[in-house]
């Protein structure tokens, strides 16, 4: 039900609904790759060195809800830097939006 949700914001805060089902889709798949590779890689900047070999050794047994707790209950913030991660890189995104179409108005694309 969050994933539904979730999904649905994504296309409407980054103004997707215009394109086709099949179109919009892969977007959508393409923007949830590239956010969980930014928040993995702002969590794991976290870990000790000891902490980010063991991550890697249980990375390769565990289910992701154990890697999950692993996670958290190494890194503090855990929560908070999901947050501000998945904030900066809708911005990232909305600015990327608006500069293309800045662009594309200027050569009478739309």
């Amino acid at each position: 039900m969050i994933e539904i949700k979730t999904n649905i914001n994504i296309i409407k805060e980054f103004g997707l609904e215009e394109l086709p089902e099949e179109e919009r889709e892969s977007v959508l798949e393409k923007i949830t790759e590239s956010a969980l590779k930014r928040i993995t890689i702002n969590i794991l900047k976290e870990l000790s060195d000891d902490d980010m070999k063991k991550f890697e050794e249980i990375s390769e047994k565990e289910s992701p809800e154990e890697i999950d707790s692993f996670l958290k209950s190494k890194v503090g913030n855990y929560e908070e830097i999901i947050r501000n991660t998945i904030t900066k890189f809708k911005n990232d995104i909305k600015e990327s939006i608006n500069s293309l179409k800045e662009s594309l108005q200027q050569y009478g694309k739309i």
